[in-house]
């Protein structure tokens, strides 16, 4: 009768990554977030206002965000590096020597896995399960939903090795 809609609409995977991260963060301090030059399409721009001694903007280098994460992790941080799918390829040496290799406690946050539409061919994220899940210590997982991507993180960050999470956008 009113023309509103009469609930709201779901949240994306995206933002229910940032809400699900800032939780972990703030129950474990142990907790950093990188991002290669896309805070605010990988949802960390949250992260950065309530944590920015915790947050990193490594600029447009993937493969600089999984080194860094690999030392960070290395000194006994839980580093969550968010990075859209398509653009993680960029860093696949990264993944497979600095991380995987070490068994190292580094969680990748892979943002718009699948077909994105709207953004184009440049940015479907078809590939990355094919060149994940063949490497060894990786765990790779994707939600079925978003509460199950909120449970996923929250294992994630205590698993204690390599952990890549996929999601959509939508």
């Amino acid at each position: 009768e009113t023309g509103k809609p009469r609930s709201r609409p779901k949240p994306s995977y995206t933002g229910v990554f940032s809400s699900a991260l800032l939780e972990v963060a703030e129950k474990d301090a142990r907790v950093v977030a990188i991002t290669a030059a896309m805070p605010e399409g990988t949802g960390l721009s949250r992260f950065a206002e309530r944590y920015p001694e915790r947050f990193f903007d490594v600029g447009i280098a993937e493969q600089h965000a999984l080194t860094f994460a690999a030392g960070l992790a290395k000194e006994g941080y839980v580093p969550v590096t968010a990075i859209y799918s398509t653009f993680l390829q960029r860093a696949y040496d990264e993944v497979f020597h600095d991380v995987a290799l070490q068994n190292l406690p580094v969680v990748i946050a892979i943002d718009r896995a699948g077909i994105v539409g709207q953004d184009g061919p440049t940015h479907h994220g078809l590939f990355d399960i094919s060149y994940l899940r063949h490497i060894p210590n990786m765990i790779v997982a994707a939600p079925k939903d978003e509460d199950e991507l909120r449970h996923l993180l929250y294992s994630a960050v205590s698993y204690g090795r390599p952990t890549a999470i996929r999601y959509p956008s939508g």
